[in-house]
């Protein structure tokens, strides 16, 4: 890896922390900050649906901006986005007011993804690619440690308030780095302009009837419906079902992160060298997310915790880098912004329901085994959906992508 190779990566690292950053810090003060609004667990949860409403709003359009226009104008606009309404959540005073600031914050965020994942095409050779995205992919991990670790303890110094203008202002220092750091490579972002409106949005109905890759965006929405459900609730239910403190339940929560972050790159770096199928590693590293929530929810020791706790990091996350290159050798090379948005949509509907409908869950049977059998129900089955992939026409598919790159 060149030396600006090594920077454009750590450019969108940064951008996909912050990210998550603004996106869950409020799952470790729900009990905290739901007090103070007045609201149920239903309408806590949908605060996370709001995100993720604006979220999967901006998925397609910020692939196709991306595309079109490059990855760094679409992630300096997201950076002044995410920043100012994440800010703004901190000087709310009623429920719809939040409700409306994380919807904007969502939307500040969506084109994120995509435009990082460009990125990461645009400056690293097919080989090598997985473990830099293995690499990328831990900022999502070490954003809920880094949420985890200071949220809860300045919302107890201070209030919970101050930590959404904490968690706002570091977007607004991406957007500083980033404008004098990130650069992008111009070839195919001039291509992509030379074309026509018609031309484009052919190659977009091409994505939508290729089979492989909507049912790799299937599995992904219900392995993100576990995965983000997961990071909303477990806070809640360590506090309110086991009666664990609030800054206790963030360093249990911490852990989780801090395995996720390891496994990450370590799943890059042995698909780049074994080359093993990408349906296989999916399979295998899905499967056990399910039984690995319902350990979790079964489990009163708290120094047990910790290490369940570790698993279910692993379990949550390390699937992520291999899915998500998948999709990029899924698309022809032009495309691979406008495939990212458009999988990430479908992913993000299950990040997007999850909360909320884990919520309703736990208002209406009061037992948090119910809301853990639902979210370990995504894994399973995003494990056997993938299992429907037709490697011999992705192959294919990735032949022909690499013969026109070629």
């Amino acid at each position: 890896m060149g030396r600006k190779s090594i920077i454009v990566l750590i450019m969108v690292w940064l951008a996909f922390l912050f990210s998550f950053v603004d996106r869950l810090s409020w799952p470790p003060i729900i009990p905290l900050a739901s007090k103070s609004l007045d609201i149920t667990n239903a309408e806590a949860g949908s605060y996370m649906t709001a995100f993720y409403i604006g979220y999967v709003i901006t998925q397609l359009p910020g692939g196709l901006l991306t595309d079109r226009f490059g990855y760094r104008k679409v992630l300096l606009g997201s950076f002044l986005i995410m920043g100012c309404f994440t800010m703004g959540m901190g000087m709310i005073h009623t429920y719809l007011e939040g409700f409306i600031m994380r919807v904007l914050a969502g939307l500040g965020s969506g084109a994120v993804f995509s435009a990082c994942v460009r990125a990461i095409f645009d400056w690293f050779p097919s080989r090598g690619r997985t473990t830099a995205m293995g690499f990328f992919m831990t900022a999502s991990s070490f954003g809920l440690t880094v949420v985890n670790m200071f949220v809860p303890s300045v919302a107890k110094s201070y209030s919970w308030h101050t930590s959404f203008v904490v968690a706002g202002l570091l977007p607004i220092a991406g957007l500083i780095l980033s404008f004098f750091l990130l650069k992008e490579r111009t070839h195919e972002t001039q291509q992509a302009q030379r074309k026509s409106a018609v031309q484009f949005w052919k190659e977009v109905a091409i994505l939508l009837k290729n089979r492989n890759l909507m049912l790799t965006g299937l599995s992904g929405f219900c392995a993100m419906w576990a995965t983000w459900g997961t990071a909303t609730w477990a806070n809640a239910y360590m506090n309110k079902g086991l009666h664990i403190s609030l800054v206790e339940a963030g360093a249990i929560m911490s852990v989780f992160g801090l395995a996720a972050i390891i496994c990450k790159p370590i799943i890059g770096i042995l698909s780049d060298l074994l080359r093993l199928r990408r349906k296989t590693m999916l399979f295998f590293t899905l499967i056990f997310f399910g039984p690995i929530l319902i350990w979790f929810e079964s489990t009163t020791n708290i120094s047990m915790l910790y290490i369940i706790a570790a698993l279910m990091g692993i379990a949550a996350y390390i699937y992520s880098p291999i899915m998500n290159t998948y999709i990029g050798e899924l698309a022809d090379s032009g495309m691979v912004g406008t495939a990212t948005g458009l999988v990430n949509t479908i992913y993000q509907l299950g990040s997007l329901f999850s909360p909320l409908a884990v919520g309703a869950v736990i208002d209406a049977t009061h037992n948090y085994l119910y809301a853990f059998i639902t979210l370990a129900a995504g894994p399973v089955l995003a494990a056997l959906i993938i299992l429907l992939v037709n490697e011999k026409v992705a192959d294919r598919q990735q032949a022909v992508i690499k013969s026109k790159v070629n």
